[in-house]
């Protein structure tokens, strides 16, 4: 899952999507405040922003991808939220920009211990916005995309006040098999058909598995996915979605023709479903 897909998300999905749908900008001006939240032993350097308006407001965090992120990466995606009602917590990922902490990629010998502290850090953004003064504390929410489908249900077992999630391309296979497919067709024109074909036969590490954190989510979450991605291998992680989703409030929203980077247009879809998490 590389950073440049990562960018790609943001730049395509983001960025152009944070000028459609059809919302009504709230009355009077947003405002954004910045410092340092505890997680543990460190400290995460953060951002909200608050939309114009009347709270209290539902506020979400949200939770990066892979790659030394900072918060500035995330602001085309707070400006859409913030647009819509939604104060928006972001935060630099930490032992990046002005996060204390070591910074560390994640592969399959260290995933089983960096998704769980990484989700740490987005359970301690929660538990900030639940004591911030003008925010509904019944609304709360984590947003994010890419590695964040592996941090994000993590989280949620964590922060108990989650009351709903956005995983915008997210796996729900193990780290060892989401590296094994971006290894073969990331940087390849290799058919993404024989590639979910070659992971059948996967045997190597498996690193860290979401699937016994999924099975503890309670809240409604809700997944997006492009089948001609090649970065995540789509069809293996629906088929995982298949053997839960019996138990889970898991919605799909999967796009035959959209990649990795998805595209603005998917936030027409997004958005009902958001609003009505939101009108709770």
């Amino acid at each position: 899952m590389s950073t440049s897909r990562l960018g790609l998300l943001a730049a395509t999905l983001l960025v152009t999507g944070a000028c459609s749908g059809d919302s009504t900008a709230p009355p009077s001006h947003p405002s954004s405040s910045s410092g340092t939240l505890p997680s543990g032993d460190i400290q995460l350097a953060y951002t909200l922003d608050r939309p114009g308006g009347a709270g209290p407001f539902p506020a979400v965090a949200l939770v990066h991808g892979s790659g030394r992120s900072t918060r500035d990466d995330l602001t085309p995606l707070s400006r859409l939220l913030t647009a819509r009602g939604v104060a928006v917590l972001r935060y630099d990922k930490r032992g990046v920009g002005g996060s204390g902490g070591a910074y560390s990629g994640v592969g399959v010998a260290n995933s089983p211990e960096m998704i769980p502290l990484l989700a740490s850090d987005a359970a301690a953004a929660v538990d900030f916005l639940a004591a911030e003064p003008g925010l509904d504390v019944e609304r709360l929410g984590l947003v994010g995309g890419s590695q964040a489908g592996w941090i994000i249900p993590v989280a949620a077992t964590l922060a108990p006040r989650v009351r709903f999630a956005v995983i915008l391309v997210g796996p729900t296979v193990s780290v060892g098999r989401e590296i094994y497919y971006s290894d073969l067709v990331e940087q390849s024109d290799l058919p993404i058909d024989e590639a979910e074909e070659a992971l059948l036969g996967f045997t190597g590490g498996e690193g860290f598995d979401p699937l016994p954190y999924l099975d503890q989510v309670g809240i409604p979450v809700l997944w997006l996915y492009g089948l001609m991605d090649r970065s995540i291998p789509t069809r293996a992680c629906l088929a995982i979605h298949r053997t839960i989703e019996d138990a889970h409030d898991f919605p799909l929203l999967v796009y035959e023709q959209l990649g990795h980077a998805l595209a603005p247009s998917v936030w027409s879809d997004v958005y009902p479903w958001l609003d009505e998490r939101l009108s709770e």
